[in-house]
């Protein structure tokens, strides 16, 4: 059977067959995945695709990935894991609300910027609803674990004065919100400029700000 190779692509740039340590090997095979699933889709993808554009036999990969099911759940977890919020450190660093939002939604847009988090992202959005169990438990260990986090920042900040207990407070998901609307944005346009992302980190921190801070007196 002739070897699939993916359009535009040529099928001597695959990657040749070479012993690697697990650290080295597993990476190029997610990488080989994530190239596979995004032009060919999950279902059309076979093992023995992603194992030549990573350089190695099936057996190989078996020896890594027990199927694509597995290397799906690890590309969730290299590319789209969350901040682990150091809330310690914010608290102890902010001087006022403002300063401790800028910090905090620094941290939330940064993620943003990596070009394989968003072709994981488009990968979720597109071919998640085929693995729900993997996506759920992907969903509990970083996103709600975020939310977990965040609840508890904002507590601290209106035991210390820092803000008012809003809304924000009891559902701090809503801090999420404009992250994951420019993230969109960045799934469907070709570029967005430096500009653009600045405007959005500030405008991001003035809402919280107008939701968050104390009441003037």
């Amino acid at each position: 059977m002739p070897t699939r190779t993916t359009p535009g692509i040529d099928s001597s740039a695959l990657r040749p067959r070479k012993r690697l340590t697990p650290d080295t090997r597993i990476p190029l095979i997610l990488d080989a995945a994530l190239a596979e699933f995004s032009t060919h889709g999950y279902s059309a993808t076979r093992v023995d695709d992603i194992a030549n554009r990573a350089g190695l036999s099936k057996g190989g990969f078996y020896a890594h990935f027990s199927g694509k099911d597995a290397v799906f759940e690890a590309l969730l977890r290299r590319s789209l894991t969350l901040p682990t919020l150091d809330i310690e450190a914010l608290l102890e660093s902010a001087t006022d609300i403002r300063t401790m939002l800028e910090q905090l939604v620094d941290q939330l847009h940064t993620h943003l910027d990596d070009t394989t988090r968003r072709a994981t992202t488009r990968l979720l959005l597109t071919e998640g609803h085929r693995l729900p169990d993997i996506v759920s438990l992907w969903r509990q260990s970083t996103v709600d674990n975020l939310h977990v986090q965040l609840g508890a920042l904002l507590r601290r900040c209106v035991e210390r004065g820092l803000c008012r207990d809003s809304m924000v407070v009891h559902h701090p998901w809503l801090i999420l919100s404009p992250v994951v609307h420019q993230l969109f944005q960045q799934l469907s346009s070709a570029a967005v400029m430096p500009l653009q992302r600045r405007e959005a980190r500030a405008a991001h921190v003035q809402m919280l700000c107008e939701l968050l801070a104390p009441a003037t007196r």
